[in-house]
């Protein structure tokens, strides 16, 4: 679904309401994160719908590795042949050398989410292997790095200046509210909490997250909102 000129979101209900964002900077596309399932197919039914072939993704970026966003990544990459770009920190678990941390089994609302929580601690990829490592001040494609911590310590986001765009990953959620974050998957919340008031700075049209709907409506306004709420 195009949210906004050249920006594409894509989502699956497994995996917890997970998204992907598939941009058309002019050059080639550049794809955020591959959703949950493996062979990919909601990000191939985007890309029919939009009339564009696998081999037009040129980049593959990703906020972290954690298993909801890494699930299309093997096919993806394989199919494309694009280069595939992440933080130092979460380069051998995407290569499926090293386990991600496990999460906390702390009670989440809703249901469903504390189900996912505890059956998230088994789930595992199919590895890939990392073409380049990123970090904060890079750019790919049309986007700026920004390295994220608190959510894991390799967490980055990929802002858009052009069209005001913030693809915030597992920082921000969406579902079922906005926060910075479900707190049980959030390795250092204190962290994230400053990583998203840092974050809260930038011009924003449109915020895209990893769990949850974009917003596209007084973005800025909504999240100083939120950050009011919790002071």
């Amino acid at each position: 679904m195009q949210i906004a000129p050249g920006i594409y979101s894509i989502s699956q209900r497994q995996g917890i309401f997970v998204h992907a964002f598939l941009l058309d900077g002019g050059d080639g596309l550049t794809l955020i994160d591959t959703l949950y399932s493996e062979d990919a197919s909601p990000i191939y039914d985007e890309l029919k719908q939009i009339d564009r072939q696998v081999t037009d993704i040129k980049d593959i970026v990703l906020t972290h590795a954690h298993r909801a966003h890494l699930g299309g990544l093997a096919r993806l990459k394989a199919a494309s042949q694009a280069r595939l770009h992440c933080h130092a920190w979460e380069e051998d678990i995407v290569a499926g050398e090293r386990k991600p941390q496990c999460m906390s089994l702390g009670f989440m609302r809703p249901y469903r989410l504390w189900i996912y929580q505890v059956g998230s601690r088994f789930g595992r990829h199919k590895p890939a292997e990392v073409d380049y490592l990123i970090q904060d001040g890079d750019r790919v494609g049309p986007l700026d790095v920004i390295h994220a911590p608190g959510h894991t310590p390799g967490h980055l986001v990929f802002y858009w200046r052009e069209k005001q765009a913030l693809f915030a990953g597992d920082a921000l959620v969406t579902y079922p509210v906005l926060e910075a974050g479900w707190p049980a998957f959030t390795l250092n919340i204190k962290q994230n909490l400053a990583t998203v008031r840092s974050l809260a700075q930038l011009d924003l049209a449109v915020l895209g997250v990893g769990h949850g709907d974009p917003l596209r409506v007084d973005v800025s306004a909504q999240l100083d909102r939120y950050l009011a709420s919790i002071n």
